[in-house]
């Protein structure tokens, strides 16, 4: 799980610590796309950043409206270490141990039918 330090009114990838790949999900991210990351365990929907009026791309992404009651309560927390995780990806250990065991259900007409549920 990564981790960050409030330190800004926006989420910066390169704050991320801990997860080099989610701060490279978030740089990857297309301008004005969402992700939904969990702060502290609650889920907070986020906007990526415009490139900048130069074409520099903008490593950041913003909260949502929904979501920043939650996002200035925290910013009363500037320089506390806070978790960060994706909402999607979360993995259950016991079923992640039931794959090697399980390995005819690991099929491409599975993995149509029943990814997402």
């Amino acid at each position: 799980m990564a981790t960050m330090i409030i330190r800004d009114d926006v989420l910066w990838a390169a704050h991320i610590e801990g997860d080099p790949d989610l701060a490279s999900s978030i740089r990857s991210l297309p301008s004005d796309d969402v992700i939904v990351l969990r702060i502290e365990g609650k889920p907070v929907r986020f906007r990526k950043m415009r490139d900048g009026a130069d074409g520099r791309p903008t490593d950041g992404v913003r909260p949502e409206r929904e979501s920043s009651e939650f996002w200035q309560h925290l910013q009363t927390r500037r320089g506390a270490m806070v978790t960060v995780e994706p909402e999607t990806g979360r993995v259950d250990p016991y079923l992640l141990s039931l794959t090697a065991t399980l390995t005819e259900w690991n099929s491409p007409d599975d993995a149509a039918a029943y990814d997402g549920l």
